[in-house]
């Protein structure tokens, strides 16, 4: 049967949930409430494709993430997202037929991420990874894994007097990204990134899925990491370090401590990893490998459309220097 495609008002919120907990690759990214954090209106929304059987049940959905562009609304993968999926309880479903609706009905997708590729001539198709590491294997073996230059930095931290401590405060985490790390990103961050972080935190507390650690040292907070954990996933979802902390290795130290905490457990801990090779090298020296997912592009856009898409980024530009 093909899918349907509803707007987010038009969704049954609780068959939507728990379509995405019984798939087969349940993912934390594709709830609701998830999506509803990440991508908040006026300038986001989300619709969705969603499979029926004859008795009207959802057996497999697919999130369609939008953002608003140039005056219309264009598929754009949003912030803490990295990638989405069909949900189903078959394994095997084919997400082509999802794809080719959403390309049918959206003429330009920026970009949207999916876990499995389909097979459709129309899209440019970007291999990406993030990594993972099995935690169940056992704290021993997970630091055996680890390279020399890792094992050697994290006995480094621990001859630190650095203190952990739980939170659920954000405000410390914003500010050592905005003071040691937006300015390395292109373009900036802007405030409504921060905003949607904070929303994105507040739903996970109530649920009782984050975990937020600090380091401190003398009093002072140099570091500090967001976990998400959900479906047997822990994911390492935001983290900043200041100059002190980098020096310090407080993220490696923070991250073994969670590591050998969560040892010997069924539960896989992604490293969500941006393209950047020296981040992915980061991570792969705590033993991480690579999994694969894919990022789609497609434009349809008419001449006239797409001249008056990159007229008005120009403009935006030319405005933004003055």
């Amino acid at each position: 049967m093909a899918p349907t495609l509803l707007r987010r008002s038009q969704l049954d919120t609780r068959a939507w949930d728990d379509c995405v907990a019984s798939a087969s690759h349940p993912l934390l990214y594709g709830y609701s409430w998830y999506l509803d954090a990440v991508l908040p209106a006026p300038n986001w929304q989300w619709q969705a494709l969603v499979q029926l059987d004859t008795q009207g049940r959802y057996t497999a959905v697919m999130p369609i993430p939008l953002r608003r562009k140039a005056g219309r609304w264009v598929v754009h993968q949003p912030l803490f997202c990295p990638f989405l999926d069909v949900f189903s309880r078959d394994a095997h479903l084919d997400p082509t037929p999802f794809v080719a609706a959403v390309v049918q009905r959206f003429r330009y997708g920026s970009r949207l991420a999916l876990r499995a590729q389909p097979t459709l001539a129309t899209l440019t198709v970007q291999t990406r990874t993030t990594h993972v590491l099995d935690l169940s294997v056992g704290y021993a073996q997970l630091l055996a894994n680890y390279t020399p230059d890792r094992r050697l930095n994290r006995q480094r931290a621990r001859r630190q007097p650095w203190q952990l401590i739980d939170s659920t405060d954000p405000e410390p985490l914003l500010t050592l990204f905005r003071q040691h790390h937006a300015h390395t990103i292109d373009g900036g961050v802007a405030d409504w990134a921060y905003a949607i972080l904070r929303q994105l935190l507040v739903e996970l507390h109530k649920r009782g899925l984050a975990t937020l650690q600090y380091a401190q040292l003398n009093g002072q907070t140099e570091a500090g990491m967001l976990l998400a954990t959900s479906n047997g996933r822990a994911i390492y979802l935001f983290n900043a370090a200041s100059e002190t902390g980098r020096r310090g290795n407080a993220r490696t130290l923070l991250l073994d401590r969670y590591i050998q905490a969560q040892a010997g457990q069924p539960l896989i801990f992604d490293f969500e990893s941006p393209e950047k090779p020296s981040i992915a090298g980061f991570y792969r020296s705590f033993g991480a490998r690579e999994e694969p997912y894919f990022s789609l592009h497609w434009n349809r856009l008419t001449f006239l459309e797409r001249w008056l898409v990159t007229s008005r980024r120009w403009y935006r530009k030319r405005i933004r220097r003055y």
